[in-house]
């Protein structure tokens, strides 16, 4: 039988934001990250939150809202699924004039998302 250690990952400590699925900006600087299996908050400066809307991985779907365009698994209707084998299917919902936008934005290869899970 073989051991094997368990490295414990601490999300609150570590988060890379190239790891969630998408983020809300609040007030003061709060930042809302949504991740395969949690959601936390977490308080950044005004150029550490610039820094992040900036990065390309991330496209606003609405004024304080920002997927994570590597992450997208599946586009159904005005839903994109993010997809993780072990917890399932997280979705959110996108306004219908900011889909042509995620759509675009995707890599070449991964046109075929609109047709669903595959």
């Amino acid at each position: 039988m073989m051991n094997i250690e368990y490295e414990e990952h601490n999300v609150y400590e570590d988060l890379d934001p190239h790891d969630t699925y998408y983020f809300k900006i609040g007030v003061h600087g709060l930042v809302c990250f949504h991740g395969r299996n949690y959601s936390l908050k977490k308080r950044l400066s005004a150029e550490q939150t610039s820094k992040l809307t900036s990065d390309s991985s991330f496209y606003r779907i609405s004024t304080n809202c920002y997927v994570n365009l590597v992450k997208v698994h599946a586009i159904r209707d005005n839903v994109l699924l993010f997809r993780d084998d072990y917890h399932g299917i997280k979705t959110i919902n996108v306004p219908r004039r900011n889909l042509e936008g995620v759509k675009r934005l995707l890599p070449e290869a991964d046109h075929n998302l609109t047709t669903g899970i595959h």
